[in-house]
C-alpha cells in the first residue's frame, strides 16, 4: 500500500529530474540578486509539489516506524537531498548545465513549503 501511495511522488522526482537534465543552453543566468525570478521559484514549486506528495504518502498509516511517526521530517530531508542529489548532476554530468547552491536552498525551501500546504491540507480536510 504505502508503495501505491508513493507514485506521485516518484513521478513527480522523476519529471523534476528530466526537467533537471535539459541542456543548459535554453536556460537563463541568474545572479544573487534575481533570487526570486523564475528559476528559483520553479524549483520552489517542484520540490514543495515532491515534498507534499512524500509526506501525504508518508502519513499514512504504513509498517515503516520512521515514516509513519515523522513523515515531516522525513520529506524534507528526502526532498533537500534529491535536491542536492540534482544538483551535483547537473555540475558534472550535463554539459552546459552547472550546479548552483542557490537553486539547492530554493529546492529546501520549497519542501519545507510543501510541509506547509500539507499541514493546511489536512487542516480543511479533518474540519
Amino acid at each position: 500500500m504505502l508503495f501505491k501511495k508513493l507514485t506521485p511522488a516518484f513521478l513527480w522526482a522523476l519529471l523534476i529530474l528530466l526537467l533537471c537534465l535539459l541542456p543548459g543552453s535554453a536556460i537563463p543566468k541568474l545572479t544573487f540578486l534575481d533570487w526570486l525570478k523564475p528559476d528559483k521559484l520553479v524549483h520552489l514549486f517542484l520540490f514543495g509539489v515532491l515534498s507534499f506528495f512524500l509526506v501525504k504518502a508518508f502519513a499514512y498509516p504504513n509498517t515503516v516506524y520512521i515514516l509513519y511517526n515523522y513523515p515531516k521530517f522525513i520529506s524534507i530531508a528526502i526532498s533537500t537531498m534529491y535536491g542536492v542529489l540534482v544538483e551535483i548532476i547537473q555540475e558534472y554530468c550535463i554539459p552546459g548545465r552547472y550546479g548552483d547552491v542557490y537553486d539547492s536552498i530554493a529546492d529546501a525551501v520549497g519542501a519545507f513549503i510543501g510541509i506547509w500546504f500539507f499541514m493546511i491540507y489536512t487542516r480543511r480536510k479533518s474540519a
